[in-house]
C-alpha cells in the first residue's frame, strides 16, 4: 500500500501547502486512530477535550486501504496516533507520520496487552512458502505480508477483556497532549472501563449456554474471542488476506471441518465472500458473517461490533 499513500501525500502537499490539511476542531489536540473499534473508545475516553479521528474509513478493510488526499488531511497534524501495532497497521502509521509537520507521538496498544501467537490452524500449512515470496515480493503487497508477520495474532480488541486494559494506556497518552484534562480522562476512563466490564460478564454468561463450540472463519481474526469465550478454531479459510489459498490447503480446510465436526463457517464484510461460500457448498455446513471492524451500518459503537458478532455466533452455536 505504501506507494498509494505516497501518492495521496504528495497529493496532499500539492493541495494544501507544506502546513498541512484540515486544522484540528476547536484548535483541540488532534489524534488519529487507525481503525474504528480503538477509536469508538478512544473518542469516549477523550470527551471533548481531544479531536479525535478515525484513520481507517467505516466499512472498508485495511488490507489494500488506499486512502484519498481528503481522508489523509483529516488526520494532518495529530499530535498522537493510536495504533494496534503488531505489526498489522503500519499503513495507518506512515499516513500520519506522512500528514504532520512535526513528529507525532505513537502509542501502539497490541504489544502491551499480552499478545496471542497464531495457532497452526490460524496460519495454515502455507506460511513457510509465503514468507519464502514475502522475500522475492516486488513490495505491492508489504502491509498484506506483515500483517501475521512472526505469528501473533494482532486483534486483541476483539476481547473486551483486554480492550478494558487498553483504557489506562489511553488515559496516559491523553494526559501527556492535554495534561489540563487528565482528571477528566481518569473520569472517562473508568465509566468506559466498567462498561467495558459489562459487555464482557454479558458476552460471557451468553457463551457458556452454547452448545457448539468448534467453528470456521474466513480470516484470522477472532482468536482472542475464541479463547476468551471457549470456543475453537478448526480452520482458517484464507490466513492471508487478499492471497488466494492453495487447492492443496483448502483440502486441508475440507478435511479440517469434516474431521472437527464444526458448527458453521462465518465470512467478513470487508473482504470476498466466494471462496467462503463454495467452501461452505463442499462442506455442507451454513455461512455466516462476523463482522471485526465494524463502524457502519448496526455496529456504530464498540459495544454494538461485539453484541452484533455475539448474536451470530449465538444463532450458529446455541
Amino acid at each position: 500500500m505504501g506507494r498509494f499513500v505516497s501518492a495521496a501525500l504528495a497529493a496532499l502537499v500539492i493541495a494544501c501547502g507544506s502546513g498541512g490539511g484540515e486544522q484540528s476542531g476547536g484548535g483541540r489536540p488532534r489524534v488519529a486512530v487507525s481503525i474504528f473499534p480503538l477509536y469508538d473508545v478512544a473518542r469516549r475516553v477523550a470527551g471533548d477535550r481531544l479531536d479525535v479521528v478515525c484513520v481507517l474509513p467505516p466499512g472498508r478493510s485495511e488490507h489494500g486501504y488506499d486512502p484519498t488526499p481528503r481522508e489523509v488531511a483529516r488526520v494532518a497534524d495529530a499530535r498522537l496516533a493510536v495504533l494496534v501495532g503488531l505489526e498489522m497497521d503500519e499503513w495507518a502509521e506512515r499516513i500520519v507520520r506522512g500528514a504532520s509537520d512535526a513528529e507525532p507521538e505513537m502509542l501502539e496498544l497490541g504489544p502491551r496487552l499480552e499478545p496471542r501467537r497464531l495457532t497452526a490452524h490460524e496460519v495454515g500449512d502455507e506460511l513457510d512458502e509465503h514468507e519464502d515470496e514475502e522475500h522475492h515480493d516486488d513490495g505491492a503487497h508489504e502491509d498484506e505480508h506483515h500483517h501475521h508477520h512472526g505469528g501473533i495474532d494482532p486483534h486483541f480488541w476483539l476481547d473486551p477483556v483486554r480492550m478494558r486494559r487498553a483504557v489506562p494506556l489511553l488515559v496516559e497518552a491523553f494526559s501527556r497532549i492535554d495534561a489540563e484534562g487528565a482528571a477528566g480522562f481518569r473520569e472517562r476512563g473508568a465509566q468506559v472501563e466498567a462498561e467495558l466490564g459489562r459487555l464482557h460478564d454479558e458476552i460471557d454468561a451468553r457463551a457458556r449456554a452454547w452448545t457448539r463450540r468448534t467453528i470456521v472463519t474466513f480470516h484470522g481474526s477472532f482468536g482472542y474471542y475464541a479463547e476468551r469465550y471457549g470456543l475453537n478454531i478448526a480452520a482458517v479459510i484464507e490466513p492471508f488476506p487478499g492471497r488466494e489459498p492453495t487447492p492443496r490447503y483448502m483440502q486441508d480446510v475440507l478435511g479440517a471441518i469434516r474431521a472437527s465436526g464444526a458448527a458453521a463457517l462465518f465470512s467478513e464484510p470487508q473482504l470476498d465472500p466466494r471462496p467462503a461460500r463454495v467452501v461452505a457448498q463442499q462442506a455442507n455446513v451454513p455461512l455466516f458473517e462476523l463482522d471485526p471492524i465494524g463502524g457502519s451500518g448496526t455496529s456504530t459503537s464498540y459495544e454494538a461490533l461485539l453484541r452484533a458478532n455475539t448474536d451470530v455466533l449465538e444463532r450458529a452455536l446455541r
